[in-house]
């Protein structure tokens, strides 16, 4: 479920995007052969609606009328209702229409025109954009937090959550053994993490030159709390040295 998630909202997204595309498209169509002209608003439509959290609550949709070249008055209901009203009754308005079609009439505005469009293109936006970074930084194995990685052979005791946390350096204490570096960032608040392993007796580098992370096991929620850095892929310069496993 954790993988077919981030392919749903990017679907999602692009779908929406794709509805925000279209919407424009038609109102870039609908504005080539249209014509402008003064209208009037004579009646304000007050539809009410029930929500279960919010109680009721009333929108205001306007109708308008405006006059064609053959003198005709034509009267049309607006396509977007808002509360507060956009306007009140006697207000002069601007009107575009399409002389085959004056039915379909709208104000000019960005709520006429653009809303639709923009909506579902923000929409689509938000959800491809965070489907994708879940895709690419979610892994199976964790709680689901972001740039969780799969859970490695931790010895017993050690944290449950494994994470690739990049690799920030390398230095050397005072007896000269190397002590590796990697440092995370939480998503869901940015504060950052300074892992260190324990005093290696080599020269690492050899051995992480393709590198950019390392697999470390920790509770996220606790910013202080204990971890353990798996090193098992390193090995002493001497063949026949056991496997290296360093506990931060």
């Amino acid at each position: 479920m954790k993988r077919i998630l981030p392919w749903l909202l990017v679907l999602v997204g692009l779908g929406l995007l794709g509805g925000g595309g279209f919407a424009a498209w038609r109102e870039v169509e609908f504005r080539r052969g249209a014509i402008e002209t003064d209208g009037r608003v004579v009646q304000m439509l007050a539809r009410s609606s029930r929500d279960r959290d919010r109680g009721s609550s009333t929108t205001y949709t306007p109708v308008f009328t405006f006059e064609l070249p053959s003198g005709k008055l034509q009267r049309v209901e607006g396509g977007v209702a808002s509360n507060p009203p956009c306007c009140r009754v006697g207000d002069t308005i601007r009107v575009r229409y399409r002389p085959e079609a004056p039915d379909r009439a709208q104000m000019t505005g960005f709520m006429e025109s653009w809303f639709v469009a923009t909506l579902l293109g923000g929409m689509g936006l938000v959800f491809t954009l965070v489907g994708a970074a879940v895709m690419r930084a979610v892994r199976p194995g964790t709680a689901g937090l972001a740039q969780a990685a799969g859970l490695a052979q931790a010895p017993p005791g050690a944290p449950p959550l494994t994470f690739s946390v990049p690799l920030a350096g390398l230095r050397r204490d005072g007896a000269g053994r190397w002590i590796l570096q990697a440092r995370w960032a939480d998503p869901r608040g940015g504060v950052q993490r300074l892992f260190e392993s324990e005093p290696l007796p080599f020269d690492p580098v050899p051995q992480m030159r393709s590198m950019t992370a390392v697999n470390v096991s920790f509770d996220p929620g606790q910013p202080d709390g204990p971890y353990w850095m798996d090193l098992s892929f390193l090995r002493e310069p001497d063949p026949d040295a056991t496997v290296v496993q360093r506990r931060g």
